[in-house]
């Protein structure tokens, strides 16, 4: 790689770092070229890049985005990046996370928040894997909005039945007078 080929795929690397909302990266040690192939090609279709990176290029994005990786052995081996543009930020930390428990060769090396300039280590991308993701907290807020409005439906109608109930026994009761009496 000659080195225009190297301040291209550098500049790519930081515009793609810059606009995810978040980026986690994990170490492989032993990985095969035909399962990093997979495990890209299943990130890609849940709207995620999933790259190999070399240290040195990595070590520079970071400095031009101002980004220190704060887990002691985050340099050690070799690094992949997962990032995305759109989507449900958890949803890439539910993919790594997936894809380290499938594979031992993978380990989360961590991430950081571009928002919030923050660095996130393994323990904190692991937390982030089991939280819901946006399509489930969604569904569960339905499902706390929608069960007070059900209650009272339930109660409204129990007292219409009840009423209707009244009327009726009053009804009988005025049909058996009439008739008793002649």
């Amino acid at each position: 790689m000659n080195k225009k080929e190297k301040e291209a795929t550098l500049e790519e690397l930081k515009t793609r770092l810059e606009k995810s909302s978040i980026s986690l990266f994990a170490g492989f040690k032993g990985l095969s070229t035909p399962e990093i192939f997979e495990a890209r090609k299943k990130m890609k279709a849940q709207k995620f890049v999933f790259k190999v990176i070399k240290k040195s290029l990595l070590k520079k994005a970071f400095d031009k985005i101002g980004i220190q990786a704060k887990t002691p052995d985050f340099w050690k081996d070799e690094i992949a990046a997962l990032t995305g543009f759109s989507g449900d930020p958890l949803k890439a930390t539910k993919l790594l996370a997936e894809w380290a428990d499938q594979n031992k060769k993978v380990a989360i090396k961590g991430g950081f928040l571009l928002d919030k300039k923050e660095w996130l280590d393994k323990k904190a991308v692991e937390k982030l894997s089991k939280l819901p993701g946006v399509k489930e907290l969604q569904g569960q807020l339905v499902g706390a909005l929608s069960a007070p409005i059900a209650g009272l439906s339930g109660v409204l109608s129990a007292v219409l039945v009840e009423f209707l109930l009244v009327l009726r026994a009053v009804e009988d009761q005025k049909r058996s007078s009439a008739a008793q009496s002649p």
